[in-house]
């Protein structure tokens, strides 16, 4: 019996379908991941601006046309960017004068922030001033639930 064999330097076959097939699966990922985060961040606007009361001032929905977020996926990178481009979204997301949050308190608050909550400090059409974050829960959900659904399909592919 005559046996030949080689040793295949490049990585086998299946092990190269496998990444083959995660690659390929890393824009739709990013792409759900971007649609995640608007909806999220819609949510967030309705809790802490168009869902409360009314103050002096017309709400004009600005703030819900102007809101994004984008996702996409190269050489085994996903990125998400989710924002929005009303000039007073910063305002809102942070809060404004002494109820202003600074980066590293409104990073504390998302650290504990459980999947897929919502963070609420009493703004209202009133109450002004107070922050409303929607643009970082947003974030942190869409990047817990894009982390989890990588890890699901990596699983399925490596199983």
């Amino acid at each position: 019996m005559n046996m030949k064999s080689r040793i295949d330097r490049t990585g086998s076959r299946v092990m190269l379908r496998r990444a083959a097939l995660l690659s390929a699966a890393l824009n739709p990922l990013a792409q759900q991941a971007a649609r995640t985060a608007k909806t999220h961040a819609l949510r967030g606007l309705e809790l802490n601006v168009y869902g409360t009361v009314a103050g002096e001032y017309d709400r004009t929905g600005h703030l819900r046309t102007e809101v994004f977020a984008s996702g996409a996926a190269n050489a085994g990178t996903l990125g998400l960017v989710v924002g929005d481009r009303a000039p007073y979204a910063s305002e809102i997301e942070f809060g404004t004068g002494p109820y202003e949050l600074n980066e590293a308190q409104r990073q504390a608050y998302l650290d504990v922030l459980p999947r897929g909550g919502l963070l609420r400090f009493g703004r209202t059409g009133q109450a002004y001033l107070l922050p409303g974050p929607y643009i970082g829960p947003a974030l942190m959900f869409a990047r817990t639930l894009t982390r989890e659904r990588l890890i699901a399909l990596m699983v399925a592919l490596w199983s």
